[in-house]
């Protein structure tokens, strides 16, 4: 996917994941599995990165992605090794509209 159009502009969407608490050893293990969804082919991520709360913990992960429609971001997530072992506590999935400096 080269880049997902709507009119004139490429079409992103926020994927977000803030995890439970104590889910560090099942992250670690599902560490394989997780690059392996970091790194479909067919995905353009934008932006990703880890979320960390004040102490610095792991707090979640929030990737910028471009997507064909607010149905296929949403598969992305569920997708996820995370989301399929149900280390979110809670997860958000929105369409993002730049109004100031731009993704790549």
């Amino acid at each position: 996917m080269l880049g997902v159009w709507a009119g004139d502009r490429v079409m992103h969407y926020l994927v977000a994941g803030v995890l439970k608490p104590d889910s560090e050893e099942k992250l670690i293990a599902l560490r394989d599995q997780w690059n392996e969804h970091l790194s479909q082919p067919n995905r353009k991520i934008a932006l990703f990165g880890l979320l960390r709360d004040k102490e610095g913990r792991r707090a979640g992960y929030l990737a910028m992605i471009e997507a064909e429609s607010f149905d296929d971001a949403e598969n992305f997530l569920r997708q996820s090794p995370l989301y399929q072992e149900d280390l979110y506590d809670r997860v958000e999935v929105a369409e993002f509209t730049p109004e100031v400096g731009k993704l790549d």
